[in-house]
């Protein structure tokens, strides 16, 4: 029974080693003879290349690229002074309300930004500290609807994602509200203060 299972491993060792033969000729003679000489080939298309050509085709070489680097930078610079200049406060606020429709952590960096524009503003008018002003927001004793209270209290707390799973409900959020009703609760209660 073991002899029998000894020639079967060897008759199978000498067929995988037969078969590599083989695949090693083909793959020398297909592959890596011919590539062998295009190498070689090369080599010697390159040696007989007097030296001062192939120098000048390197300071040639060289010069294009400092060109286009000195070129191409001052594009760039162009480029970055006109990108700046569109990025503002308005742009900011902009790319915030578009974020903002799409991801809650981007609805509580909102909340965060109204409100301290609306204790910066409180601050001012009153004539009182920043931290007063937002502790007044924070309490909700400002003339606000509930829901844009709320809203505005969420973006001084940190941000704590909410965490989902199957078989819970979804528990409503102060951070789900219509922005569009908070943007313009904002705005009323920065024109009248």
């Amino acid at each position: 029974m073991w002899r029998q299972r000894l020639i079967a491993i060897l008759a199978l060792a000498a067929t995988v080693e037969i078969v590599a033969l083989g695949i090693r000729g083909l793959l020398e003679d297909t592959l890596i003879t011919p590539l062998l000489y295009v190498i070689w080939g090369a080599i010697r298309i390159f040696e007989s290349i007097p030296q001062g050509m192939i120098w000048l085709a390197f300071v040639l070489a060289a010069s294009v690229v400092a060109l286009v680097s000195i070129w191409g930078g001052r594009r760039r610079e162009v480029r970055r002074s006109t990108d700046t200049a569109l990025r503002g406060r308005v742009y900011e606020w902009l790319r915030l309300v578009t974020l903002a429709q799409r991801h809650e952590y981007s609805r509580w960096r909102m909340a965060q930004r109204l409100m301290l524009l609306l204790a910066e503003t409180i601050a001012a008018r009153e004539r009182i500290e920043l931290r007063i002003a937002r502790q007044r927001i924070a309490s909700g004793a400002i003339d606000a609807p509930q829901h844009v209270a709320a809203f505005l209290c969420a973006g001084a707390d940190s941000y704590r994602p909410r965490h989902r799973t199957l078989l819970q409900r979804d528990e409503p959020s102060p951070l789900d509200v219509d922005l569009e009703q908070v943007i313009v609760a904002v705005e009323r209660l920065v024109r009248s203060q």
